[in-house]
């Protein structure tokens, strides 16, 4: 018979060690944890021209470089300019 699931060992983040610090959200003194690995999706509307320039500028840089470049990598690199000058 199977056992009921742990819904708080759910909630406290499954079966993470705890040797593993995920870095909290709020800590914004630590550089580590502003580019950490942990990943939320946002949902922005643009102007469509504005997308259109983003798409045909990482096209631009992928062909000219020989590597994938991505509009997310852009628009980071963009907001980290913007955020840390």
């Amino acid at each position: 018979m199977k056992t009921k699931p742990n819904i708080q060992a759910f909630l406290d983040g499954g079966a993470a060690s705890e040797n593993t610090k995920r870095p909290e959200a709020s800590d914004t003194t630590n550089p580590e944890a502003m580019s950490g690995d942990f990943r939320k999706p946002m949902v922005m509307q643009l102007p469509v021209s504005l997308i259109n320039e983003l798409k045909r500028r990482a096209l631009e840089l992928s062909l000219s470089s020989g590597k994938r470049v991505t509009q997310q990598q852009l628009v980071e690199d963009a907001l980290k300019a913007y955020l840390h000058k």
